[in-house]
C-alpha cells in the first residue's frame, strides 16, 4: 500500500485550506479504519499529525508494533494524559489552525483539545472520500475476503440439519471463518430461519430450524484488514411456490442493478434499476433499504446506492448490490452480491450460485 502517497494528498488539502495541519485521532478504536488507511498501523490507539511534519504517537503497548508497522514515519510515545501531550506538540509544530475529522471526533475530545488552545476547523469526510476508490491492492484483498466468504457458506451449507438454532449456524461459520485465515468477521453474522428472514438485520438467536423453511445467511469475512458482504437465500426441503416465485423476483432486480453499474451511474440510477423491477411486481413497499453501500476496511462505507444517494460511482469502488423483499411474520429474501465498478460495467466478486433457489 502507498500510505505516503494517500498522506500527501491530505497534506495538499491542508495546505490548499490554508490550515497549519490535520490531526487523525484513534482512541481505542474510534477512527481505526482512516487511521489503518493512512499509516498501516492496526492497533487501537494512534495519533496522526500531518503538516510540514508527519508524525505519528502511541503508547507503551504499541510502540514496538507501530515500528513494524509504521516504518515510514517517525514514532514518538505518548507519556501522561494525551489530550494534553497532543495541544502541546501542536503548538511546538507552529499548528495553530487544525483540521480535525468532523464525523469521528468526539464532542469531548474537541472541547478540551479547544480548551487548551488548539484552534479546531472541522473537516467532513476527508480520509473517507479517499477510500471510496480502492487501489488494486485494495481490490486483491477485498477479492480474497469475498473467496473466502463463498468457501464458508459451501462449508455450513454442509451442516445444516433440522434442529440447529440461528445462534448455532452463526457461531460455527465464524469459528470456521477465523480458523481458515479470516482476521475476524466483517460484522455479526445474520442467520435467519423461516419468519426471521423478513427482518433485513435479524440477530441469530435460538429459532431452530424446520423442514421446508427457507435461510437467509448476510455473511462476510475480513482478510488483511478488507471485508466482503454476501447474501444468499436456500431451502431446507421443498418450498412454497410463492417462495421460489419471490426468490425468482428478487433475482431479477438483482441482475438488473448489477447491470446498471458502471462509471458515471448515481447510486440513485443504480438503486432505481433494481427498485423498479420489484414494484412493476407490486412488492415496492416491501423493499424498504437501499440497493446497496460501498465496501472496504468497513463492511458500510461511501458510496450509497439508494434512493436518496448523493454518490457518482467511479471505476475502482467496491459496491454491493442486495435487494430484497421482505413479508412480514412469513419469510424474507435478498441477494446481495459484491462488485468491483469499472469504467464500463463492473467485475462481481461473490462466486456462490444463485442462479435458482437452492433447496438443501
Amino acid at each position: 500500500m502507498d500510505y505516503k502517497a494517500r498522506r500527501a494528498k491530505l497534506r495538499h488539502r491542508v495546505s490548499e485550506e490554508g490550515l497549519d495541519a490535520f490531526v487523525l485521532i484513534n482512541v481505542e478504536g474510534s477512527d481505526r479504519p482512516n487511521l489503518r488507511y493512512l499509516t498501516g498501523f492496526t492497533g487501537t490507539f494512534g495519533i496522526l499529525i500531518i503538516g510540514e511534519d508527519e508524525i505519528f504517537a502511541t503508547d507503551s503497548r504499541y510502540t514496538e508494533r507501530a515500528g513494524r508497522e509504521v516504518p515510514d514515519l517517525p514514532v514518538e510515545k505518548v507519556k501522561g494524559k494525551w489530550l494534553a501531550w497532543l495541544a502541546e506538540r501542536l503548538k511546538a509544530l507552529g499548528a495553530r489552525r487544525v483540521a480535525i475529522g468532523a464525523q469521528t471526533t468526539s464532542v469531548y475530545v474537541f472541547k478540551e483539545l479547544e480548551r487548551r488552545g488548539v484552534e479546531l476547523v472541522p473537516m467532513e469526510g476527508w480520509v473517507e472520500s479517499l477510500r471510496r476508490v480502492k487501489d488494486p491492492e485494495e481490490v486483491e484483498r477485498i477479492a480474497a475476503a469475498a473467496q473466502l466468504t463463498d468457501q464458508g457458506l459451501r462449508w455450513i451449507l454442509g451442516k445444516l440439519r433440522p434442529g440447529m438454532t440461528e445462534r448455532e449456524v452463526a457461531l460455527e461459520l465464524e469459528m470456521w471463518y477465523r480458523k481458515h485465515g479470516a482476521d475476524d468477521v466483517a460484522f455479526d453474522l445474520i442467520v435467519a430461519f423461516g419468519e426471521d428472514s423478513s427482518m433485513p438485520h435479524h440477530m441469530p438467536g435460538d429459532r431452530e430450524l424446520g423442514e421446508g423453511e427457507l435461510i437467509l445467511l448476510d455473511i462476510g469475512a475480513k482478510v488483511d484488514g478488507y471485508c466482503a458482504d454476501l447474501t444468499r437465500v436456500v431451502a431446507l426441503g421443498r418450498p412454497t411456490p410463492e417462495a421460489r416465485a419471490i426468490y425468482e423476483l428478487v433475482l431479477a432486480a438483482n441482475r438488473a442493478g448489477i447491470e446498471a453499474l458502471q462509471a458515471g451511474v448515481t447510486g440513485v440510477e443504480a438503486d432505481r434499476a433494481a427498485r423498479k423491477v420489484i414494484q412493476e411486481a407490486g412488492y415496492g413497499d416491501h423493499f424498504g433499504h437501499g440497493l446497496g453501500h460501498g465496501v472496504g476496511l468497513e463492511v458500510h462505507e461511501g458510496p450509497r446506492l439508494s434512493p436518496t444517494s448523493e454518490d457518482t460511482l467511479e471505476a475502482g469502488m467496491v459496491v454491493t448490490v442486495e435487494p430484497g423483499v421482505y413479508l412480514p411474520g412469513r419469510f424474507g429474501v435478498r441477494i446481495e452480491d459484491l462488485a468491483v465498478v469499472r469504467p464500463d460495467g463492473c467485475e462481481i466478486l461473490s462466486s456462490f450460485p444463485k442462479e435458482e433457489l437452492l433447496v438443501l
